[in-house]
Protein backbone atom coordinates (compact mmCIF):
# COMPACT_ATOMS: atom_id res chain seq x y z
CA UNK A 1 0.00 0.00 0.00
CA UNK A 2 1.13 3.50 -0.80
CA UNK A 3 1.93 5.92 2.03
CA UNK A 4 -0.24 8.75 0.79
CA UNK A 5 -0.95 10.96 3.81
CA UNK A 6 1.17 12.23 6.71
CA UNK A 7 0.50 13.91 10.02
CA UNK A 8 3.24 15.13 12.35
CA UNK A 9 1.46 15.91 15.59
CA UNK A 10 4.26 18.20 16.81
CA UNK A 11 4.52 20.11 13.51
CA UNK A 12 0.92 20.03 12.25
CA UNK A 13 -0.98 20.32 15.54
CA UNK A 14 0.94 21.11 18.73
CA UNK A 15 3.90 20.10 20.87
CA UNK A 16 1.66 20.42 23.94
CA UNK A 17 -1.42 18.20 23.58
CA UNK A 18 -4.24 18.77 26.02
CA UNK A 19 -7.12 16.78 27.42
CA UNK A 20 -9.84 14.64 25.90
CA UNK A 21 -12.53 17.18 24.98
CA UNK A 22 -12.55 20.62 23.33
CA UNK A 23 -14.41 21.89 26.38
CA UNK A 24 -11.26 21.17 28.43
CA UNK A 25 -9.15 23.67 26.51
CA UNK A 26 -6.92 24.00 23.49
CA UNK A 27 -5.24 21.15 21.64
CA UNK A 28 -7.57 18.43 22.88
CA UNK A 29 -7.76 14.93 21.52
CA UNK A 30 -11.22 15.75 20.19
CA UNK A 31 -9.85 18.77 18.29
CA UNK A 32 -7.02 16.68 16.81
CA UNK A 33 -9.49 13.95 15.83
CA UNK A 34 -11.87 16.34 14.08
CA UNK A 35 -9.35 18.70 12.46
CA UNK A 36 -6.49 16.36 11.50
CA UNK A 37 -7.02 12.66 12.07
CA UNK A 38 -10.44 11.60 10.86
CA UNK A 39 -10.26 13.10 7.36
CA UNK A 40 -6.90 11.60 6.49
CA UNK A 41 -7.69 8.22 8.02
CA UNK A 42 -10.96 7.93 6.11
CA UNK A 43 -9.23 9.09 2.92
CA UNK A 44 -6.60 6.38 3.45
CA UNK A 45 -9.27 3.74 3.98
CA UNK A 46 -11.20 4.82 0.86
CA UNK A 47 -8.08 4.96 -1.34
CA UNK A 48 -6.59 1.80 0.20
CA UNK A 49 -3.50 3.69 1.26
CA UNK A 50 -1.70 4.55 4.48
CA UNK A 51 -1.56 7.62 6.67
CA UNK A 52 1.79 7.98 8.44
CA UNK A 53 1.42 9.54 11.88
CA UNK A 54 4.62 10.89 13.39
CA UNK A 55 4.57 10.99 17.19
CA UNK A 56 8.15 12.33 17.44
CA UNK A 57 9.14 15.51 19.21
CA UNK A 58 6.85 15.50 22.21
CA UNK A 59 7.50 15.34 25.94
CA UNK A 60 4.66 12.86 26.09
CA UNK A 61 1.00 12.39 25.39
CA UNK A 62 -1.69 12.59 28.05
CA UNK A 63 -3.77 9.42 28.06
CA UNK A 64 -6.88 11.59 27.82
CA UNK A 65 -5.56 13.10 24.54
CA UNK A 66 -4.89 9.64 23.08
CA UNK A 67 -8.29 8.43 24.23
CA UNK A 68 -10.06 11.48 22.81
CA UNK A 69 -8.44 11.08 19.42
CA UNK A 70 -7.27 7.57 18.51
CA UNK A 71 -9.52 5.81 21.02
CA UNK A 72 -12.58 7.79 19.98
CA UNK A 73 -11.90 7.09 16.30
CA UNK A 74 -11.65 3.36 16.95
CA UNK A 75 -14.70 3.40 19.23
CA UNK A 76 -16.91 5.16 16.68
CA UNK A 77 -15.81 2.94 13.79
CA UNK A 78 -16.29 -0.07 16.05
CA UNK A 79 -19.93 0.87 16.62
CA UNK A 80 -20.48 0.39 12.89
CA UNK A 81 -18.22 -2.53 11.94
CA UNK A 82 -17.39 -4.10 15.30
CA UNK A 83 -14.54 -3.44 17.71
CA UNK A 84 -12.19 -6.09 16.31
CA UNK A 85 -12.79 -5.01 12.71
CA UNK A 86 -12.18 -1.38 13.63
CA UNK A 87 -8.82 -2.31 15.15
CA UNK A 88 -7.88 -4.32 12.06
CA UNK A 89 -8.86 -1.56 9.64
CA UNK A 90 -7.12 1.20 11.58
CA UNK A 91 -3.94 -0.81 12.13
CA UNK A 92 -3.89 -1.60 8.40
CA UNK A 93 -4.22 2.06 7.31
CA UNK A 94 -2.21 3.83 10.02
CA UNK A 95 1.58 3.64 10.21
CA UNK A 96 2.89 5.08 13.48
CA UNK A 97 6.43 6.35 13.76
CA UNK A 98 8.29 7.87 16.69
CA UNK A 99 12.02 8.47 16.65
CA UNK A 100 12.26 9.08 20.38
CA UNK A 101 9.92 6.59 22.10
CA UNK A 102 8.59 3.16 21.17
CA UNK A 103 6.30 3.45 24.20
CA UNK A 104 4.35 6.28 22.53
CA UNK A 105 3.62 4.05 19.56
CA UNK A 106 2.41 1.31 21.88
CA UNK A 107 0.18 3.75 23.77
CA UNK A 108 -1.59 4.72 20.53
CA UNK A 109 -1.92 1.09 19.45
CA UNK A 110 -3.46 0.30 22.85
CA UNK A 111 -6.06 3.04 22.35
CA UNK A 112 -6.90 1.77 18.87
CA UNK A 113 -7.19 -1.83 20.03
CA UNK A 114 -9.03 -1.13 23.30
CA UNK A 115 -10.76 2.25 23.16
CA UNK A 116 -12.35 3.56 26.30
CA UNK A 117 -16.16 3.55 26.18
CA UNK A 118 -18.53 6.40 26.98
CA UNK A 119 -19.64 4.56 30.12
CA UNK A 120 -16.03 4.31 31.32
CA UNK A 121 -15.52 8.03 30.66
CA UNK A 122 -18.66 8.92 32.61
CA UNK A 123 -17.61 6.64 35.45
CA UNK A 124 -14.15 8.25 35.67
CA UNK A 125 -15.73 11.74 35.60
CA UNK A 126 -18.01 10.83 38.51
CA UNK A 127 -15.07 9.49 40.53
CA UNK A 128 -13.07 12.67 39.86
CA UNK A 129 -15.87 14.98 40.99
Amino acid sequence: MEKKYKISIAKDFTKYPGGRFKSEGEFSGEEFLLNHLIGKVFAAIITNSIVVIDLTGMNGYPSSFLSGSFGKLSYEIGKVIGKENASLVLNKHINLICDDSEARIQAVINQINSPITKDEIKKSQKIAS
